[in-house]
């Protein structure tokens, strides 16, 4: 190898350094210690191609099993098909509220998720929309009756009590982005009115500062299996594995 083609080398190997460095930086920065929560991953993801979506679901009360995970597919996100889930069955339907479409999956007795336990559910939808990240709702129902719903947004570093899982198109970007709403809550001057009821703050997310499960694009993921297609035009659809 001459020494011009070892600079080369050198310069090359540099650059995909660095290109790892800023994946991997944005992925650190935003992981948090929240792992065990509700996330989304998706091989490969790109904005304007079709990708599989793989939602990681964890039972993380102690006495309870999980039998309902519900996503609500942002706008732009169309589903497409929904691969089998094991002793689970799906349904799709729309929200009268907000006119977004839900892919609810419910166990089957003696499939539920224990504690402690997670399962992947999958899903196929059509070109993802052109953004640096799409954060997804999701409502998940345990045997006792209660529903933890995994959709606080981030708009800072500190962790949320529910962050809702979200998957990065856009590393850079998305972090430039949060870098943005950050430095701009710190320039907001505080107000010195009275502080306002504990309810109303909790509810317009006063005092604290979210943080979103972040996941980027191109990790690694199970394999989906066999893929059963959905059929267009019917609004409330229905599978089972």
């Amino acid at each position: 190898m001459t020494r011009l083609s070892r600079i080369r080398s050198i310069c090359s190997a540099r650059r995909a350094a660095a290109v790892l460095g800023t994946a991997a930086g944005t992925l650190l920065l935003f992981a948090g210690t929240a792992s065990a929560h509700v996330r989304v991953f998706s091989e490969g993801a790109k904005e304007g191609s079709p990708a599989t979506l793989q939602f990681r679901v964890p039972s993380e009360k102690a006495d309870v099993t999980t039998v309902r995970v519900d996503v609500a597919l942002p706008r732009g996100v169309v589903p497409a098909s929904v691969p089998p889930a094991s002793g689970w069955t799906w349904k799709e339907g729309v929200s009268p509220t907000d006119r977004a479409t839900h892919i609810i999956w419910t166990a089957a007795a003696g499939h539920e998720i224990k504690p402690d336990d997670h399962r992947y559910f999958d899903m196929q939808v059509g070109p993802l929309p052109k953004r640096a990240s799409i954060a997804f709702d999701v409502a998940q129902t345990y045997s006792d009756g209660s529903v933890v719903n995994w959709n606080e947004r981030q708009t800072g570093g500190k962790e949320p009590d529910f962050p809702a899982p979200v998957l990065v198109l856009d590393a850079a970007s998305a972090k430039a982005e949060l870098i943005r709403q950050e430095e701009s809550a710190q320039q907001t001057p505080t107000a010195t009115a009275s502080p306002a009821p504990v309810a109303a703050a909790h509810e317009e997310g006063v005092g604290r500062v979210p943080w979103i499960s972040w996941t980027v694009a191109g990790t690694a993921v199970l394999g989906a299996g066999a893929v059963v297609v959905l059929r267009r035009g019917n609004p409330d659809r229905t599978g089972t594995q």
